[in-house]
């Protein structure tokens, strides 16, 4: 019985692995390339244009191309804190890598900021390089 089922399971196998190949498409035959050159001496030749002149770049091209700032969240100790500048300094220790980054916060997250002081764990809403939203953990 054992046998039949290692047999049933290796032909299923087969067959699985046969009818992907026999599932593609085959190209088609090129197609003979008299067709394109009997239309091209059918056309009438026409006169050459003058060229025109190449335009600017608009600066309003470029200021379309621009991406959105990103918004993201991260978490961290205050090693400084300056709330008359609006700004903040956050150590991140227990991610992929060390680092330490400072920070413009917005107009919203400064209502939270006066609870804030140094040594506190706080999580922060980052939109470019401004604070969005300001949570203090612990």
């Amino acid at each position: 019985m054992r046998k039949w089922v290692i047999i049933l399971i290796g032909l299923i196998f087969a067959f699985s692995a046969t009818g992907l190949a026999l599932a593609q498409e085959k190209a088609k035959p090129a197609e003979p390339a008299k067709a394109p050159e009997a239309a091209k001496a059918a056309e009438p030749a026409k006169p050459a244009e003058p060229a025109k002149p190449a335009e600017p770049a608009k600066p309003a091209e470029a200021k379309k191309e621009t991406p959105k700032p990103v918004m993201y969240r991260m978490g961290g100790i205050v090693k400084a804190l300056d709330p008359a500048a609006k700004k903040i300094t956050l150590e991140q220790d227990r991610v992929k890598k060390e680092r330490k980054v400072t920070l413009t916060v917005g107009k919203k997250a400064a209502k939270n900021l006066s609870g804030i002081s140094v040594g506190d764990v706080v999580n922060v809403w980052v939109t470019g390089k401004t604070v969005t939203s300001l949570t203090k953990v612990y």
